[in-house]
């Protein structure tokens, strides 16, 4: 059965799907920037073979709107919230790529009890995490976002997108030392975020698990089902 639906969340609807199919367990999975939650549409009758899974569309994403102000993964967090407090789900697994990770370390620390197991794929902690070549790319990016949405307005979207990437997270290691639930922690060897980057996310988590996989950073959406028994492996382990 699949519920779908619009939460209001401070100023923007956040669009929701719930894939139930009975299962005791529920896994949310959080998208990347500029993406849409159907990026996970191979994913999901993979998942939903042991797991009900939510599906979230970032503000500013797919069908969530954008609501007032700059979008930041902070709202976002809120979000997610409000999202499974409309639904009742008291406890979940929390699978995040990209901002969607970085969502969920901003989320994870300040709601323990609502996070079971948490996997983190192509996460990072700030600008910083990004390689060379990354950051050029974004910040040439973000500023002729910038001057197009000067020109053009309806460039905003691509502005705001842009922004999250070179703004945002600034993530401390101390916050994320807060979270308590077993952490899968997942980059490729050719992510564009860099190897150090990543084990100071896993080695800043009581309990991360450190798994780098050949390939680049959206090695999840090219192999969704090698992808799938890495997370399936975790979250069933004893």
């Amino acid at each position: 059965m699949i519920n779908n639906g619009l939460v209001h969340s401070g100023s923007a609807d956040i669009y929701y799907s719930l894939h139930a199919n009975g299962k005791a367990k529920t896994l949310v999975l959080l998208h990347g920037n500029g993406e849409s939650s159907s990026r996970f549409e191979k994913h999901i009758p993979i998942f939903g073979q042991y797991y009900n899974v939510l599906l979230i569309d970032s503000r500013g994403h797919g069908r969530s709107t954008m609501g007032d102000g700059d979008l930041s993964l902070g709202k976002s967090a809120v979000d997610l919230e409000n999202v499974l407090e409309h639904l009742g789900l008291e406890k979940v697994y929390l699978l995040g790529f990209s901002d969607g990770a970085n969502t969920a370390m901003l989320f994870t620390p300040k709601n323990n009890n609502k996070v079971e197991k948490l996997v983190l794929a192509g996460g990072n902690l700030n600008f910083g995490g990004f390689n060379f070549s990354t950051k050029i790319f974004v910040a040439i990016g973000y500023f002729l976002a910038f001057l197009n949405m000067k020109v053009d307005k309806n460039k905003s979207f691509e502005y705001a997108y842009y922004r999250l990437m070179f703004k945002e997270p600034d993530i401390k290691p101390h916050e994320i030392n807060k979270i308590e639930a077993p952490t899968l922690v997942l980059a490729g060897n050719k992510d564009m975020i860099k190897r150090s980057h990543t084990d100071l996310i896993c080695n800043s988590i009581k309990k991360g698990v450190l798994k780098i996989y050949e390939g680049d950073h959206f090695y999840i959406y090219r192999e969704p089902e090698e992808f799938c028994k890495t997370v399936i492996d975790f979250l069933e382990e004893n």
